[in-house]
């Protein structure tokens, strides 16, 4: 997506002329409120490290935000975190500005462009040797997911989850992690990066290095950002699109995989 997505309220068709109007009103009147920067808060899920840390300013999203805003007239504010469904809620009762990583589906609120993408892949302990080329393999493993993973990971997936008899998912990530190198569990689903996150944070317990095969079976997944109001969401966009234009995007990338990655030995 390079553009802000927006959806009608009802099925009147005034909406495209509103948002023109409210482009033009932006336009004229950015000049004059330059000097005043917009407030704009956030709110998002309570349990993504390392992307966001509760209640500390720091993580890789916060950061690529941060920067983002930093390029336009417009502050961070504060970050509200949530469980997914409060979070929407307060967004769509105008309680707090925009959600970060909304669905793309957000009935009456704005997106814009994704922030960062998510890529989930499936993790197994080298030495078990698995045969898994496919998501129809997964129907051959004991596997642990992330919350809500049969609803995120496509249809093919979602299928294999209502009669696989060895499947769960779990909301705490770190446990995921943990039933893996424990060897509770053949196969764990997972974002990458956090996974080397946890990994990292759990080296101590585990007695010798291990080997870990990585497959990736499922797409990049987009992370947006949405927001109650239109100008909201085009002021956002903008810095987005600047901040990727820039090489301090990829610069907070990097960074901050080379702070929790490289501990454990990955295979493609």
């Amino acid at each position: 997506m390079k553009y802000i997505k927006y959806y009608k309220h009802s099925k009147s068709k005034l909406m495209p002329f509103s948002f023109s109007i409210c482009l033009i009103f932006l336009l004229i009147e950015k000049p004059v409120s330059a000097s005043h920067d917009k407030i704009v808060n956030f709110t998002t899920s309570s349990s993504i490290k390392p992307f966001f840390f509760v209640d500390e300013q720091r993580g890789l999203q916060y950061e690529l935000l941060q920067a983002a805003l930093a390029t336009s007239h417009v502050k961070l504010g504060q970050v509200t975190f949530a469980s997914n469904l409060r979070a929407l809620r307060l967004v769509k009762t105008k309680k707090i500005d925009c959600i970060i990583n909304s669905p793309a589906n957000s009935e009456g609120l704005f997106l814009t462009q994704s922030l960062i993408d998510y890529q989930n892949s499936v993790f197994y302990l080298s030495k078990n040797q698995l045969a898994i080329d496919s998501v129809q393999d997964l129907k051959n493993v004991s596997l642990v997911g992330f919350q809500n993973a049969s609803h995120y990971l496509g249809q093919e997936f979602l299928e294999i989850a209502k009669t696989h008899s060895n499947y769960i998912e779990v909301a705490n990530q770190k446990n995921q992690v943990l039933m893996l190198f424990r060897e509770r569990i053949q196969a764990i689903i997972l974002e990458e990066r956090i996974f080397d996150y946890y990994r990292s944070q759990i080296d101590s317990q585990i007695k010798s290095p291990v080997e870990v095969t990585k497959v990736k079976l499922f797409g990049q997944a987009p992370r947006y950002i949405a927001c109650h109001d239109p100008e909201t969401a085009i002021l956002v966009n903008e810095a987005i699109s600047q901040l990727k234009q820039t090489n301090l995007y990829q610069d907070i990338l990097l960074k901050a995989e080379r702070s929790y990655s490289g501990v454990s030995e990955l295979k493609k």
